[in-house]
């Protein structure tokens, strides 16, 4: 399949909201270029390595790489994308080409590096050669077309979370599981089992090809289902913790029944929230029977840990 790429530039302080509104389309994927808080990351803070090209790397503005599939009228879409940027007043600049879905595979790989998140998880692209350090727990992963490589707020806030709250022996469930990070980081850190569902295939396939990357003990049973339209693959089943990277909508839905699902002292954790939802997120945590035990923020982005 050959796919059109548009490459998007726009202020580095727009480019989240420039990947929500991309979103919108019917893309075959996308990644952020963005190098404005590259001396904030944890290897460059912690061991002051950075390399000279990035340093080169303007830091004022973001490239957002986005792939329309060949079934999708590319005026329309580039018309949308400029209505909707014209009208948050930003801007940007439109360039388009073309690249075929091998070259797509492998044009972002050269973004993506070992990416350390917490006190022990570590994630290194397949691609990678990484030297493992005394204490640090390793998640190899490719996540080809999936989201979730691990640099986006929300899937590091949730790694974060997921070694604070995961025991030896705990039960898991992954609710939109994307690339398989959050189940994989769960087994890494010694769950006895994870269940993981997307409503997206092609996120299920991927997960299970990146957990026969990793060396852990658990199980995973990873499968497409959409929990919010049929309960069935969780009714009756009690979990340790269950956690749900998505979006403030789907979350809001979530907590109405999955507190069900949470075994006795289990933990909700939720994450892919913006600031501005945070209230109605909130009221529908406490009409659930929900309290929240912490709450961590990261540049706009909100996690939660929350008990029923």
């Amino acid at each position: 399949m050959v796919y059109t790429e548009i490459r998007l530039t726009v202020p580095s302080s727009f480019g989240e909201t420039a990947c929500a509104i991309a979103s919108m389309l019917d893309i075959g994927g996308l990644y952020l270029e963005d190098y404005s808080d590259m001396l904030e990351c944890e290897i460059v803070k912690n061991v002051g390595i950075i390399d000279e090209e990035l340093l080169k790397k303007d830091t004022e503005t973001a490239v957002l790489h986005i792939y329309l599939p060949e079934h999708i009228t590319i005026p329309a879409a580039v018309e949308f994308l400029r209505e909707r940027f014209s009208a948050e007043g930003t801007e940007f600049k439109f360039e388009i080409g073309s690249v075929d879905e091998k070259d797509y595979a492998e044009s972002w790989k050269q973004y993506y590096k070992p990416l350390h998140i917490g006190e022990k998880i570590v994630i290194v692209p397949q691609w990678e050669k990484y030297e493992k350090r005394d204490g640090e727990l390793v998640v190899t992963l490719d996540p080809g077309m999936a989201f979730g490589t691990g640099s986006h707020e929300t899937t590091s806030l949730c790694v974060e979370t997921l070694q604070e709250n995961v025991k030896k022996g705990d039960r898991v469930l992954d609710v939109g599981c994307g690339s398989g990070i959050l189940s994989i980081t769960s087994l890494v850190l010694g769950a006895e089992s994870v269940t993981a569902f997307d409503i997206d295939p092609n996120a299920v396939k991927v997960t299970k090809e990146n957990a026969s990357l990793n060396d852990f003990t658990g199980v995973l049973d990873a499968k497409t289902a959409n929990i919010l339209e049929n309960r069935a693959p969780v009714e009756g089943k009690k979990y340790n913790v269950i956690v749900a990277n998505i979006v403030a909508d789907i979350i809001i839905r979530l907590c109405s029944f999955i507190g069900e699902n949470l075994a006795e002292n289990g933990v909700l954790i939720t994450s892919g929230i913006i600031t501005e939802r945070r209230d109605d997120v909130i009221a529908a945590f406490s009409a659930n029977g929900f309290s929240v035990v912490k709450e961590k923020e990261k540049r706009g982005w909100l996690c939660f840990t929350l008990k029923r």
